[in-house]
């Protein structure tokens, strides 16, 4: 089975995947972390301008599409092919730290933001069409808990907005989404109870 993990930033994709790669015997994918844009100084993702940001996201949803046909008998995605997409699209209209009352539709972009998030959302209808054939369920795991004091790149309200954009798009692929919530066992036990994740094959 081929199972991608979907939700915000600090949400617990990686403590699950991690958990369920030995529980399962599934290999566990991801991207490398988005850094260090090629051609340019190495920097940290909430350092690069737009065009840094699209490469970045462009060469992550490679490295993700590679990895996971390395496995076709079945992978847990931490992440998915959308998350770049996603990111970069609530980064591009609202940055890092909106307000608690902003809102993607409603964000004011200047003339070249505008023109960044259009190329993104062309890479977003490519990252789509990889779901749709890639992915055989989505776990979302939503926001339950603050990110750890201290971390802070992006603000709980990009969270929120990362969140509702992907809730979404997965509302338009046809792909079965399960919402997990509670602890990490109590997450676990509702992911292994999902039919055929217990028995992938």
């Amino acid at each position: 089975m081929r199972i991608a993990f979907v939700g915000a930033y600090g949400n617990g994709k990686t403590t699950l995947t991690t958990e369920l790669s030995t529980k399962l015997g599934l290999a566990r994918t991801h991207g490398s972390a988005m850094r260090d844009p090629a051609g340019g100084t190495p920097k940290a993702l909430e350092e690069t301008n737009e065009a840094e940001l699209v490469q970045l996201a462009v060469r992550r949803f490679t490295e993700r599409a590679v990895e996971e046909a390395a496995h076709p008998e079945g992978f847990l995605s931490d992440g998915s092919a959308l998350h770049e997409w996603v990111y970069s699209k609530v980064r591009l209209a609202v940055g890092r730290f909106p307000e608690p009352t902003d809102t993607l539709a409603g964000a004011v972009r200047d003339p070249r933001t505008l023109l960044f998030e259009e190329v993104v959302d062309q890479l977003g209808l490519l990252a789509k069409e990889h779901a749709r054939t890639g992915y055989d369920v989505f776990i979302h795991t939503p926001v339950e808990f603050p990110l750890p004091e201290g971390v802070d790149p992006i603000s709980e309200s990009f969270r929120t907005l990362s969140d509702e954009l992907m809730l979404d798009i997965l509302k338009t692929l046809d792909i079965p989404v399960h919402v997990v919530t509670g602890t990490v066992e109590e997450r676990l036990d509702q992911i292994l109870a999902i039919p055929g994740v217990s028995d992938p094959a």
